[in-house]
């Protein structure tokens, strides 16, 4: 199943990571320490290297997004062994204050395995800014 769109996948899942997609997750890796994010495309679900399982809004609409694609391009999901982004953060570089406001930097990689071949892809980007919620006035 050697197939250039697949390539065009993983491309494409790196650019999602890094990009708006994870605007909405963005709060809640705020509060995680630095690390890794490892996220099973096939099965939609999210582990941090230092917290563990994570529920995240864009490893659902990751998978989603991959199923979709698979079926409207005729691609069999069973040939697809592994579907898979690893996504480190790194918010120290830059010095802020964390209740208001945290800076990502990002190294994203994806993988998409089928019985013939291993697609891959890489992305990093810098200072991603998040603007924390506040609840109320300040103390």
């Amino acid at each position: 199943m050697r197939r250039k769109v697949i390539q065009h996948y993983a491309d494409t899942l790196c650019r999602m990571a890094i990009g708006w997609r994870m605007g909405n997750d963005l709060e809640t890796l705020a509060e995680l320490p630095d690390g890794t994010l490892r996220i099973d495309l096939l099965n939609g679900s999210a582990v941090h290297s230092m917290a563990g399982e994570v529920d995240l809004c864009i490893a659902r609409e990751m998978q989603a997004w991959l199923k979709t694609r698979l079926l409207s391009d005729h691609i069999p999901q069973h040939g697809i062994r592994e579907a898979e982004i690893r996504l480190e953060s790194r918010t120290n570089r830059i010095g802020t204050d964390r209740k208001k406001i945290v800076s990502f930097d990002w190294n994203c990689e994806s993988r998409i395995a089928t019985d013939e071949k291993t697609y891959e892809s890489r992305l990093s980007e810098a200072h991603t800014w998040h603007n924390r919620v506040t609840n109320g006035p300040e103390a």
